[in-house]
């Protein structure tokens, strides 16, 4: 049984049910430029930072892993949790940019049935 606050984050952060064809460790994650794109990828670093952990992010090209860009220009950069997203829709939409505990929610709300 979870209370009303959890079940109104769960709809408001995860309005979309996770995609049935990620694997272990791969997410979906906006890459801005000038042109915006959806992309997959691996979250294979783990960086602790001051304001908690960021992850290295790669993405699969012609058989081998490559390191995203997160847009900062430094490797001991990466992406935090609240950027990767478990549904292509709910990334383009940025609907839990402020949410690291995303995956939480969405285990409860697996857990509940609410899918």
């Amino acid at each position: 049984m979870i209370d009303e606050r959890t079940r109104q984050m769960i709809e408001y952060y995860l309005p979309n049910p996770p995609d049935p064809d990620l694997g272990l460790n791969e997410f979906y994650y906006l890459q801005e430029g000038m042109a915006s794109r959806v992309i997959k990828v691996f979250a294979l670093d783990i960086l602790p930072v001051k304001d908690g952990t960021e992850y290295g992010l790669y993405t699969q090209r012609g058989g081998r892993l490559v390191k995203v860009d997160t847009g900062y220009g430094d490797p001991f950069k990466g992406a935090r949790m609240c950027d990767l997203y478990d549904n292509k829709t709910d990334c383009r939409n940025r609907e839990h940019n402020t949410c690291d505990d995303w995956q939480r929610l969405r285990r409860i709300q697996k857990e509940e049935g609410l899918l």
